[in-house]
């Protein structure tokens, strides 16, 4: 791009790759093993949502948490509180124990495995119903002091549209997402007895590159909702006096030409006047110094 005279080149930005499973082992923190998944819908502006299933240390803060054993715990999107395991299957409506080990043991002649999960069950076992579990997930995320049926309410939309995304957004996706979280833990399992190595963060297999293509689209997108901003502004003060208002007025068209243009000059990706949450570097000065520079 040619910014001010100066050719800008984008640089190929890494991060983790997407609708992938990994399970990682924590040194001196209260879990043992994380397992962690940035769920993302394709062909799709929506932000990735990530999910947590983690194990508990041996012994960890507290006599409470050493007396069951190692119990599985689950961190939803939107939700303040971890949240046992297995309530997050009773909530997707798998209630009996045997329809969720299913889910989590492909092979019941398994004895370590059944020992693994045996605390997280005897954890859940208060909470034998789906709407309890749904109530029991969105009275730790919806607001305090709302009915029990908007907490049910919250903690549906949270399973159905912030976990796990990209297996289904739809209604009637909750056997997909119950294979995919015993899967989760499945693997979590694996790691813990020692029969599948963690993954490595820093296996260029476990990294994707976002190139010219999508960094474009997320500045695009961030300026095109600035501009959508300012328009419902301006014609909302409009509307609220009860004149008439003009378009063309109404769209600034300069936002999303100088916005483009700030950061592929600056190279600070985002929003500008979010400059210190925006990622540095992004587009760079072509280097001219040799031809394999260039």
């Amino acid at each position: 791009f040619i910014i001010n005279g100066s050719e800008e080149v984008l640089i190929a930005q890494e991060k983790m790759a997407t609708n992938t499973v990994y399970v990682f082992q924590q040194k001196d923190s209260k879990y043992a093993f994380k397992t962690e998944i940035r769920s993302c819908l394709e062909h799709s502006s929506r932000p990735t949502s990530t999910l947590w299933v983690n194990m508990m240390a041996r012994g960890g803060q507290g006599s409470k948490k050493s007396a069951i054993g190692q119990r599985i715990i689950s961190i939803l999107p939107y939700v303040k509180q971890e949240i046992p395991i297995i309530i997050v299957f009773r909530a997707l409506a798998f209630v009996s124990d045997r329809d969720i080990l299913e889910h989590i043991i492909y092979d019941f002649d398994d004895p370590e495995m059944m020992e693994m999960v045996k605390p997280s069950l005897d954890e859940a076992f208060v909470i034998q119903e789906q709407n309890v579990a749904l109530n029991f997930i969105g009275a730790r995320g919806a607001k305090p002091g709302v009915t029990k049926e908007k907490r049910i309410k919250y903690a549906r939309e949270i399973l159905q549209k912030e976990m796990l995304p990209h297996v289904g957004v739809s209604e009637f996706c909750e056997t997909k997402k119950a294979y995919f979280l015993g899967y989760m833990v499945h693997r979590l399992l694996l790691a813990a007895l020692g029969r599948r190595e963690v993954d490595d963060r820093d296996h260029y297999g476990n990294k994707r590159l976002d190139l010219a293509g999508p960094l474009l689209a997320f500045l695009f997108r961030g300026l095109f909702r600035n501009l959508m901003k300012e328009v419902r502004m301006y014609a909302q003060k409009f509307i609220d006096r009860g004149k008439e208002f003009s378009m063309e007025l109404a769209i600034k068209t300069r936002i999303i030409t100088d916005g483009l243009k700030y950061s592929l000059a600056t190279g600070n990706w985002g929003d500008q006047k979010k400059a210190h949450q925006a990622r540095a570097g992004v587009s760079q000065v072509l280097n001219r110094l040799t031809f394999a520079s260039t």
